[in-house]
């Protein structure tokens, strides 16, 4: 694990004031991505919004402490698959806001394990996707994370 100071870059254009889409970029990956306003808020259907960007970063930190956890406890998975809902409202006051974030784990296991070590798993998995990923950490105080994973 990095221990330190890590910097990473991005970078967001948007071409004019009458275009519905801008581009990001980042120079540590190959991230290259059109995205718009969320289409409610007059953005492009089938572009990627900022919450939508949001919402997969608390699903791939979450996704990763799980892994974390699941190599110390030894445990046989074999495949893992999330999805997830991120709730917007608005009131006159605040404007628009992030409520709450759903995660749902679906995890398949290769051997059977009792239902008390597999809700510890999850338990760990959350705690310490908390505790590692600043994305969630920042989310924290304003944004109710929930978990609702499922197991086979």
């Amino acid at each position: 694990m990095h221990e330190g100071t890590l910097t990473m870059r991005a970078y967001a254009s948007w071409k004019g004031i009458t275009a519905t889409r801008g581009e990001v970029s980042s120079s540590f990956s190959n991230l290259r991505l059109a995205f718009t306003s969320p289409v409610v808020d007059g953005g492009d259907p089938g572009l990627t919004s900022p919450e939508e960007l949001l919402l997969a970063a608390a699903l791939t930190a979450w996704c990763t402490a799980f892994l974390r956890v699941a190599g110390q406890m030894v445990l046989d998975v074999a495949d893992v698959s999330l999805s997830g809902e991120l709730t917007r409202t608005f009131d006159e006051i605040e404007g628009h806001r992030v409520e709450e974030i759903v995660i749902r784990p679906e995890v398949t296991l290769r051997t059977g394990l009792g239902f008390e070590k597999v809700h510890d798993m999850f338990r760990r998995a959350t705690a310490l996707a908390r505790q590692q990923s600043p994305i969630l950490r920042a989310l924290a105080p304003a944004v109710r994370l929930l978990v609702e994973p499922t197991y086979r």
